[in-house]
């Protein structure tokens, strides 16, 4: 063989060589067993303090739990109204005087009557006493006797109809004198003195609120109802201004408004500084006076005695008894059986205990 042909023989012999040794490396690592035990990655949660979602919220008013539009409870004049808007009030402080003149007179007339009815019992009071002891000494008949007793009957009757005339017409005179039912800010005058005032239809004089216990009324959704006891607290903003508040739930009405799908919760505010008739949004996120424990519904698992969830614990799946309440479809609330720092596997499908797991932050 020439050495021009030996060369080029030569250098495709080193290639295929070298080809046939690549092939013998890529197959020996191909053939490497796995290492280790399979392990899955699993999401988790650490338990939050509140409930993060627009339907942890809604939409309210501010409103005074005792608020009146006060009236006379006669018609007639007002002879001074004693009160101007803006003037704090005690309960019991008189507000506004009407003319009491007919009262006064209605009062003397029916006192008038319960003495004539009081002198008439006694007259047949007398007349009894002398029937009976004429028809003790048989100087009567039974039936003269039994006439004189029905006298004195039918006279007590009288002074007790005279007696009930006299407290009405003393409440009818107290009645002219308008007074505050409870203590608080006047807010509204509608009628001055002088002014001529009727029963029906009612005639507003002043109007009373009080400013010191406030309440807010709030529609919330549904879903959120499960959640809400009285008791809680929640917070929340006015809105303008966003001024925070707090607030206790006093409670949640019985029934579902089939129109909205919200139930009503009437909550006391527990914050200074705020008016009535400010609207507010108030945040059901956190419950109670140290909040709580929330969790995604899809972490907790339940067989229908007992629910639980899967914790992350040394690299391994630990099952960990709960007790739990619905908040809404998407969050449950822990009452008891988990840690605060737990890492919680979010959605667990078929894991059981003891398998190893690998953290990925939610």
């Amino acid at each position: 063989m020439s050495r021009t042909f030996a060369l080029p023989f030569t250098l495709a012999l080193a290639a295929v060589a070298a080809a046939g040794s690549a092939c013998s490396r890529h197959a020996e690592k191909a053939s490497l067993p796995p290492v280790g035990a399979s392990v899955r990655a699993v999401r988790v949660v650490k338990p939050a303090a509140r409930v993060e979602t627009g339907l942890a919220r809604a939409t309210g008013m501010i409103r005074a739990r005792e608020d009146a539009v006060l009236s006379a409870k006669a018609t007639g004049q007002i002879k001074r109204v004693r009160v101007n808007v803006g003037d704090r009030v005690k309960a019991g402080a008189p507000l506004a005087e009407m003319d009491s003149t007919n009262a006064r007179i209605a009062l003397e007339n029916a006192r008038s009557m319960e003495r004539l009815a009081a002198a008439r019992l006694a007259e047949a009071e007398r007349g009894e006493a002398r029937s009976k002891v004429l028809l003790e000494g048989e100087g009567t008949s039974q039936s003269s006797f039994d006439q004189a007793q029905t006298g004195r009957e039918m006279a007590a009757a009288q002074l007790d109809q005279a007696r009930a005339a006299v407290k009405a017409a003393q409440q009818a005179l107290d009645d002219t004198v308008i007074t505050a039912p409870f203590a608080g800010v006047i807010t509204a005058k509608y009628r001055n003195a002088g002014d001529t005032v009727t029963l029906m239809p009612v005639s507003p004089i002043v109007g009373l609120t009080d400013v010191e216990h406030l309440e807010i009324r709030l529609s919330v959704p549904e879903a959120l109802e499960p959640g809400i006891q009285p008791g809680h607290v929640i917070e929340g903003n006015t809105s303008p201004g966003g001024q925070k508040f707090q607030a206790r739930v006093r409670v949640k009405s019985a029934i579902v408004d089939p129109v909205n799908r919200t139930v009503e919760v009437l909550a006391d505010v527990v914050s200074a500084g705020l008016r009535p008739g400010t609207l507010v949004v108030a945040d059901f996120g956190r419950f109670g006076e140290g909040g709580g424990t929330f969790l995604p519904s899809t972490a907790v698992r339940s067989d229908g005695q007992a629910s639980w969830v899967f914790v992350v614990a040394n690299g391994k799946a630990e099952r960990r008894e709960v007790v739990v309440a619905p908040v809404h479809p998407g969050t449950v609330e822990v009452k008891q059986g988990l840690a605060a720092d737990a890492e919680v596997i979010v959605d667990p499908g078929a894991l059981v205990a003891g398998d190893s797991v690998v953290a990925l932050a939610d």
